[in-house]
């Protein structure tokens, strides 16, 4: 295994982690906005470290382009949908009630 392998390995790792943690925070808290902000939070973390570990193992070419463009788009909608779920919830006054 090389140097390269091995950050690859690393950075997945950690961005399953992250999805791994965003999983478990959605299920486990207890309302509606706490679900929202670990999904939100873990979810962008998660995306950045398997991104970059994608990147490190395809190196500059084409499929590497391919990666970043997806990862960037992902990136600016996911916080946008997060928000705009977020307001309407408010704007429709969603109590911040406790789930059984």
């Amino acid at each position: 295994m090389d140097v390269r392998e091995i950050l690859t390995v690393l950075f997945l790792s950690l961005g399953f982690i992250c999805f791994l943690i965003t999983a478990i925070g959605v299920f486990r808290l207890k309302d509606f906005y706490a679900r929202l902000h670990a999904a939100g939070i873990c979810e962008a973390a998660g995306l950045v470290l398997c991104s970059v570990g994608f990147l490190i193992y395809e190196g500059p070419s084409i499929t590497g382009l391919k990666i970043f463009a997806v990862f960037l788009a992902v990136f600016i909608a996911s916080p946008i949908g997060t928000h705009i779920i977020t307001r309407v919830a408010y704007k429709e006054s969603i109590k911040n009630k406790e789930v059984e």
